[in-house]
C-alpha cells in the first residue's frame, strides 16, 4: 500500500492515502512543490511542538513517539536556520506551535479536528495543517512502527517517515514528484524514508533559506560517494565488454 496525499483549500489540511505505483514519476523528473498559496512561518526562527499525552496508541510508548517526533524535527533544522523546541522544556511556555497526536479517522472524518472533506478515513495514513497553524493527526487505524527490524507485522508504516513527511507540510511544502523524496505522494508498507533528498532540501530552504554553515557537498557527502561508485563501476563494465571485443573480434572491426 502506498498513501498519497492532496491538498484541501477549504480545510487547509494534507491527507495521505492510497494511489497505485504505476503513477509514480520518473526520478529525473522530480521535483518540489509548494501548497497553495505558498504559505509559511513568518519571522519565525523558533518553534514549539508537543505531542498529545491522551491522543496516543497503547502498543508505543509516549517516550518513545516523543523521541521519534524530536528526531524528525531535527531533520529539517539540519537545513534550515529554525529550531524546534519541545514544549515542555520552555519556561511559561505558552501553547505550541505544532501539536502531533493519534486518532481515528472514521466516516471520512478525522476525530482530532473535525475534518471532514470528502477523502476516505480508510485509506488516510495521517494529515496535518499549513504553516501558522500547526497539528499533525495521524490514523489510528494503522499499525505504526518505530523499529521495522524488530516489529514483524507486514502491514507495519515507519512512524518517522510519515511525522516527517508531515513536518514538511506543516512547514510549507506539498508533494514532491521525487520518488527518494520524503514528501513524494506515496508511501509502502515496511518502507523507512527519512532522509530528506535534494529536492526536500532545495524546497524548504527556498522558503527559509539555508543553516549558516549548511554544504550540499557535505550534506549529500554518502550519496555522492555512492554516485561516484557507480560511475566507476559502469567504466569497468563499459572497458571490460570494450577490451572482450577487442580479443574476439578481427583486428579493425572492435574499433
Amino acid at each position: 500500500m502506498s498513501p498519497c496525499g492532496r491538498t484541501d483549500e477549504a480545510t487547509k489540511t494534507t491527507t495521505l492515502d492510497r494511489t497505485p505505483k504505476d503513477t509514480a514519476d520518473d526520478e529525473e523528473s522530480g521535483r518540489y512543490t509548494f501548497l497553495p498559496g505558498r504559505p509559511r512561518w513568518h519571522g519565525r526562527t523558533l518553534l514549539t511542538y508537543a505531542v498529545s499525552t491522551t491522543a496516543t496508541v497503547e502498543y508505543i510508548p509516549l517516550s518513545t513517539v516523543r523521541a521519534v517526533v524530536r528526531t524528525a524535527f531535527a531533520r529539517w533544522a539540519d537545513v534550515i536556520p529554525m529550531r524546534f523546541v519541545e514544549a515542555d522544556r520552555l519556561y511559561n511556555d505558552n501553547d505550541p506551535d505544532i501539536t502531533l497526536g493519534f486518532h481515528p479517522f472514521t466516516g471520512g472524518k478525522c476525530a482530532g479536528c473535525g475534518t471532514s472533506d470528502g477523502y476516505d478515513g480508510a485509506k488516510t495514513l495521517a494529515h496535518s495543517s499549513r504553516p501558522m497553524q500547526g497539528w499533525i493527526h495521524v490514523n489510528t487505524a494503522w499499525r505504526w512502527t518505530v523499529n521495522l527490524d524488530v516489529d514483524m507485522d507486514p502491514s507495519a508504516y515507519d512512524l518517522e517517515s510519515i511525522v516527517i513527511h508531515e513536518i514538511g507540510h506543516v512547514l510549507g511544502l506539498d508533494h514532491s514528484t521525487s520518488l527518494t523524496s520524503v514528501m513524494y505522494k506515496s508511501f509502502d508498507y515496511r518502507t523507512k524514508k527519512i532522509k530528506l533528498n535534494i529536492y526536500d532540501v532545495l524546497g524548504i530552504q527556498e522558503l527559509y533559506g539555508a543553516t549558516r554553515y549548511f554544504s550540499f557537498k557535505s550534506y549529500f557527502k554518502q550519496e555522492l560517494l555512492r554516485h561516484n561508485q557507480r560511475q566507476e563501476e559502469e567504466k569497468r563494465k563499459r572497458s571490460f565488454w570494450r577490451r572482450g571485443l577487442a580479443y574476439i573480434l578481427p583486428s579493425g572491426i572492435a574499433s
